[in-house]
């Protein structure tokens, strides 16, 4: 695997070719479907934990390598959405917002005894 952060695609291919294989093949061998491969390598289609241990199995690779290269692969696609990026512009962080509770200060706790009540007597 030689670049670093490639799509769940391009890995998938470059293993293909590594190990002369076509997404006909492999999909007998993993058992799943033709076309699904055939999306995943093309990135218009997500990988899923099933597939990643599958992919992970056949491979000898681990399925969090499928799934973080997944998930890089959307958050990138993500920052390239444009109706996120001005949605994301009117979300304020937590720690900017005002919750309008007042916090008492912690102080350290007594217990209190039948000697510490208060009797009034009239």
């Amino acid at each position: 695997m030689s670049k670093k952060n490639q799509s769940p695609g391009s890995l998938l291919l470059e293993l293909l070719d590594k190990h002369q294989l076509n997404c006909n093949r492999l999909s007998k061998e993993i058992k799943c479907s033709q076309t699904a491969l055939r999306l995943i390598s093309l990135d218009k289609s997500r990988i899923t934990t099933s597939i990643a241990i599958r992919l992970a199995k056949f491979f000898s690779t681990t399925p969090e390598l499928w799934l973080i290269a997944q998930m890089d692969f959307d958050i990138k696609a993500a920052g390239k959405n444009k109706k996120l990026d001005k949605m994301l512009k009117g979300i304020s962080r937590a720690d900017k917002i005002e919750t309008g509770r007042k916090v008492k200060k912690a102080g350290p706790k007594t217990k209190k005894t039948k000697s510490s009540k208060k009797t009034s007597k009239r």
